[in-house]
C-alpha cells in the first residue's frame, strides 16, 4: 500500500493530528503508518526512526512561533520575554506540545531560528559573570517545563480528574504553603501572570535592566 504524494511534512501533520486525538503515549510508527494508510515501510522513506519524526514534529510547533517582529537589532529583556512567551504559546497550541519538544533536541530550521534570535538577544543584555548561551538554555528549559506541568493539568481537568486528585491531596494531609504559591494554586490561577513573573525572576540578576 503506497500512498502517492505523500510527504515528510504531510507525515508530521498526520502525527499531530493522532496526537491531537490520542495523546502522545499513543503515537507509533505503525499507527502512523495506518493513519496515513501506508504499509510502515513506506514511512521510512521520508522518516528515519520515531526519534526523527518527534523532532520534526517539534519543527513544526517551532514554526508556529512568530518572530517576524522581533528585532535583535533592538535587544531588550522584554523582548526575550515575548520570544518565551511567544514559544510557551506555541507550545500550547499543540495537545503535548511541550513533552514532543522536551529532548526532541530538533537541529531543523524553525528550532534553530528560535534559538538564534534568543542567543543574540540575551548576547546584548546578559551581564558577567553569566553567558547569553546559559541563560538561553535556562530560559528554554523553564518554559518548556512549564508547559509540560500545564499540559498535565489541562488533561487531568478535561478527564475530570483533577479536583479529585486535589481532595485525595488535601485528605491525605498535603500541606499548603500558602494559597498562592503550591502547584495547585499555581496551575488554577493566572498561569499568564505566573509564567511571565518566573521569566522576570530568571532575568532579574543575569541581566542588564532597560
Amino acid at each position: 500500500m503506497v500512498k502517492r504524494g505523500l510527504t515528510r511534512d504531510r507525515l508530521v501533520e498526520i502525527a499531530h493530528e493522532h496526537v491531537a486525538e490520542h495523546g502522545l503515549d499513543a503515537l507509533t510508527m505503525r499507527r502512523l503508518a495506518a493513519a496515513a494508510e501506508v504499509t510502515p515501510g513506506a514511512l521510512y522513506k521520508h522518516l528515519r526512526d520515531r526519534k526523527d519524526l518527534q523532532r520534526a514534529m517539534s519543527d513544526a510547533i517551532y514554526r508556529t512561533v512568530d518572530l517576524t517582529d522581533i528585532d535583535t537589532a533592538q535587544p531588550s529583556v522584554d523582548l526575550v520575554i515575548t520570544c518565551c512567551e511567544r514559544m510557551r504559546a506555541a507550545l500550547l497550541g499543540f495537545r503535548d506540545g511541550g513533552r514532543i519538544v522536551a529532548g526532541s533536541y530538533s537541529p531543523f530550521g524553525a528550532a534553530s531560528q528560535l534559538s538564534a534570535v534568543l542567543r543574540t538577544l540575551l548576547a546584548a543584555v546578559t551581564r558577567p559573570p553569566f553567558e547569553a548561551g546559559d541563560l538561553a538554555s535556562v530560559l528554554r528549559s523553564y518554559t518548556v517545563g512549564f508547559v509540560i506541568e500545564e499540559q498535565a493539568y489541562l488533561e487531568l481537568e478535561s478527564a475530570g480528574e483533577w479536583q479529585p486528585l486535589v481532595r485525595t491531596l488535601l485528605a491525605n494531609g498535603a500541606p499548603r504553603v500558602d494559597e498562592s504559591g503550591d502547584i495547585i494554586a499555581i496551575m488554577t490561577g493566572d498561569r499568564d501572570r505566573r509564567f511571565t513573573a518566573g521569566l522576570r525572576t530568571v532575568l532579574n540578576d543575569a541581566t542588564v535592566r532597560d
